[in-house]
């Protein structure tokens, strides 16, 4: 595509939006900014767009004149101005399908990993293996710094590592990656999608432009996945850590096992250093890729030993008066919140709630009556959560993060876990859950000086 003087319009002006108006002033192309918050509100990033022209409080007309529009994840796909640019048949892309547009015709390989739970873990454990066995790996998407913020047009990665969201997935075109891995779908995000097949049909976009040159991996743990053998062109391989579904990677008598031409090696659980059935999950996909990508296994194996986790994931802060703490603010749903309830043999102080996602916290009374001790709730799902689980667990209502601290503090027992796993978004109190988890290790440094 010949990007010279290109009109472009950039609907939203968070990271992937400005990511995308830097690249296409950088390769020639006329951008337009509009965001619909006022100046006031985006007070810190004026003298970033002071080179664009731009609007904001309003989304006009002006977007109607551009050739392309490309809107940011968080902007809802059917606002009026975007009705009327379809109408005027104007291209919408996501900022993921610009970035794609950029790398096809180069050497550079695409790894996209998507799903309800565990990419952000599986997106940054892939990029670890391919870097630690000496590739040019690049991590980006909506992990990170956006796509568009790299050199990616000038073909110098060997692979591409990217996390991908729903709302990236709902505006591509021609997006295809090489390797493509869907680890789960659970219900999320219906507060936008309002129906679960809504949700469901966006994550599967991920597959749609595949050939049968590229790869599909899909968990076979996963009900929805499992269906999914006929989905689309591309090369399908399952993975499980129940049973054995391919003749690569699999997980058995407690080992992750991975096999390549010429040689098997394997790894026990216990010397992964992320906890939890489903972080084994997670490198059991991730080492996947690593063979389809060429590595050794004793590459695969001596990289997985060395990664340490994410941050705001299952993250040890501290141990204080034989307390455990753990943030895992990136929990917003409740199947990250059972994962995390399974992934420790001791008893459980947990700190839930935040803004509502339509979640449906039943599906947590079970794991809370066996591995919960004290549910200390907040935000704005506080009178639902309490209403669900006061007849199960004891149940302590606070009004903010740091009187749930020093509540989970005072009542919990040496020996016993404080867990931050909110189950939902963060919204009602925080711009997003990296800020509340930053938050409660704050809270938990203080109680420990």
């Amino acid at each position: 595509m010949d990007w010279k003087d290109k009109r472009v319009a950039v609907i939203g002006l968070a990271r992937s939006g400005l990511a995308a108006a830097r690249k296409l002033k950088e390769i020639g192309a006329d951008p337009f900014l509009s965001d619909i918050r006022s100046k006031e509100e985006l007070k810190d990033i004026i003298t970033i767009i002071s080179d664009f022209e731009y609007e904001l409080g309003e989304h006009s007309g002006k977007i109607l004149n551009n050739k392309l529009i490309i809107v940011s994840p968080g902007v809802p796909l059917d606002i009026p101005i975007l009705e009327k640019a379809r109408e005027k048949e104007i291209p919408i892309w996501s900022e993921l399908e610009f970035g794609f547009q950029l790398v096809k015709d180069t050497s550079s390989k695409i790894i996209a990993i998507t799903g309800s739970n565990g990419k952000s873990t599986t997106t940054s454990l892939i990029h670890h293996i391919l870097k630690e066995s000496g590739k040019n790996a690049l991590l980006a998407g909506n992990i990170g710094l956006p796509f568009t913020s790299f050199p990616i047009e000038k073909g110098e990665y060997d692979f591409i590592v990217l996390e991908v969201s729903s709302f990236q997935l709902d505006a591509i075109e021609r997006f295809k990656p090489d390797i493509a891995v869907l680890l789960n779908i659970t219900p999320d995000h219906l507060n936008r999608y309002h129906t679960f097949d809504a949700y469901r049909s966006s994550k599967l976009r991920i597959f749609e432009n595949q050939t049968e040159n590229n790869f599909a991996i899909l968990n076979y743990d996963d009900d929805e996945c499992k269906q999914l053998n006929k989905t689309g062109l591309s090369k399908k391989i399952f993975f499980s850590v129940k049973e054995k579904v391919n003749e690569k990677v699999w997980f058995q008598d407690d080992k992750i096992w991975i096999k390549s031409v010429d040689m098997t090696s394997h790894l026990f659980s216990n010397d992964l250093p992320i906890r939890g059935l489903h972080n084994i999950s997670n490198a059991v996909a991730s080492s996947l890729v690593g063979v389809l990508c060429g590595l050794k296994p004793d590459q695969i194996i001596a990289a997985l030993k060395s990664f340490k986790g994410l941050e705001h994931r299952l993250e040890w802060v501290a141990e204080i008066d034989e307390r455990i703490f753990i943030n895992d603010s990136k929990a917003t749903n409740c199947v990250s919140v059972e994962k995390a309830l399974t992934s420790f043999d001791k008893p459980i102080n947990l700190i839930m709630g935040g803004s509502d996602k339509n979640e449906n916290f039943s599906s947590l009374i079970s794991l809370i009556k066996k591995n919960v001790i004290n549910l200390i709730v907040l935000g704005e799902t506080k009178t639902q959560i309490v209403r669900m689980f006061k007849k199960f667990v004891n149940t302590v209502e606070v009004s903010d993060l740091q009187e749930a601290v020093q509540t989970a503090y005072k009542i919990s027992e040496p020996g016993e876990y404080i867990l931050l796993s909110p189950g939902c978004a963060s919204y009602d109190m925080y711009n997003n859950f990296e800020e509340r988890g930053k938050h409660f290790k704050q809270l938990v440094n203080t109680i420990k000086k």
